[in-house]
């Protein structure tokens, strides 16, 4: 590289440009968070399925056909053709980074991290070990939404229909996506993986099949912007419902805690769809999936907050709100007082 180039702080520039902005401004064509692939001639048919996936919580894309991934370096140094030098001084200058002087580097430091923000309550910044076992399995999360892409249609009209009324930007930020094809999509996952990882990971049962057959809408809960944990949720009238996978549940949006300062307003709600609804109108949410699942030791991720509980308008949300408030005992918590015949926090919303 030339000697601008290598002062240029790389960690900055990869989280500079969104990836997303980047794909549009080399005109690739883009279908919801995929593209075609810039490297057609090693697929069939020139890429027909749009295989390149665009990361935009990481700021990473990958072809789940071809193998090709990378930073938005490397998909600017593939697209334009230049050499790595050149793709770092042209993006630097778009950005608009000048290069730094040698000595600042970030040897023996914590480089920056592009979706984890700095935290501004220590209390929260442990919560990272709590999923440290499911973190270890964000790469096969990760294969699953890459090679499944976006919504189908019957998913997305159920979620921005009359009884959900989600939008396309909420789906998108929570990187909601469908089980288009199970055969191909099984097979895909244990051409790249071992039986014994993917059981470890949850996502195949004992009989070896990955558990997601009927459940096609899946819904991936991140932290410090990996996926670590997914559930999913059926089309059709049978239950279960929801299934998730058999491994310790994390709260549903947790990574909005760490941009939370003290006395700000967060809602504890009950089900993925009512905090994405409660985000979806401006109000700071996480999700958990029953009572049971929020641990005691949770409540220290709140400290300093304005905690309001949530829970559904039923017998059973009430004994969860009376379970939570002794948990938070100390801290302080209030109800969200839902108004008769309205069930839950949707409901309440689409009511408006």
């Amino acid at each position: 590289m030339t000697n601008a180039s290598q002062n240029i702080d790389l960690n900055r520039l990869k989280v500079a440009l969104p990836i997303m902005d980047l794909a549009k401004s080399l005109r690739l064509e883009i279908r919801g968070r995929q593209a075609r692939c810039y490297n057609g001639q090693a697929h069939k048919h020139n890429d027909q399925h749009l295989s390149l996936g665009l990361d935009t919580q990481r700021n990473r894309y990958k072809c789940f056909a071809c193998g090709e991934q990378g930073s938005v370096i490397d998909l600017y140094k593939a697209v334009k053709g230049v050499e790595l030098s050149q793709a770092i001084k042209e993006l630097a200058d778009m950005v608009g980074l000048t290069p730094q002087s040698r000595q600042t580097s970030y040897k023996g430091q914590n480089k920056p991290s592009y979706a984890h923000k700095e935290t501004k309550n220590p209390a929260r910044a442990t919560q990272g070990a709590k999923n440290e076992l499911a973190g270890a399995y964000s790469n096969i999360y990760e294969e699953l939404l890459f090679v499944c892409g976006e919504l189908d249609q019957e998913s997305k009209a159920y979620l921005t229909g009359a009884t959900r009324r989600l939008t396309d930007d909420t789906l998108n930020r929570f990187l909601l996506f469908s089980v288009k094809d199970y055969p191909a999509t099984d097979k895909h996952l244990k051409g790249k993986f071992s039986k014994d990882e993917l059981q470890r990971a949850g996502v195949i049962g004992e009989k070896g099949n990955l558990i997601f057959y009927k459940h096609k809408i899946i819904i991936p809960f991140l932290q410090d912007g990996r996926i670590i944990f997914l559930q999913g949720r059926r089309l059709d009238q049978e239950q279960p419902k929801y299934l998730h996978l058999k491994r310790p549940v994390p709260l549903f949006n947790i990574d909005i805690l760490s941009e939370l300062k003290k006395g700000d307003k967060v809602y504890i709600c009950e089900g993925v769809f009512d905090a994405m609804m409660l985000e979806q109108n401006g109000y700071k949410a996480v999700g958990i999936l029953g009572v049971n699942n929020f641990k005691p030791d949770y409540t220290d991720l709140f400290k300093g907050l304005d905690v309001v509980l949530a829970l559904d308008n039923d017998e059973a949300g009430e004994r969860g709100t009376k379970e939570l408030a002794k948990m938070f005992k100390g801290q302080g918590v209030s109800n969200k007082q839902l108004p008769d015949g309205i069930k839950d926090i949707t409901d309440y919303f689409l009511s408006l």
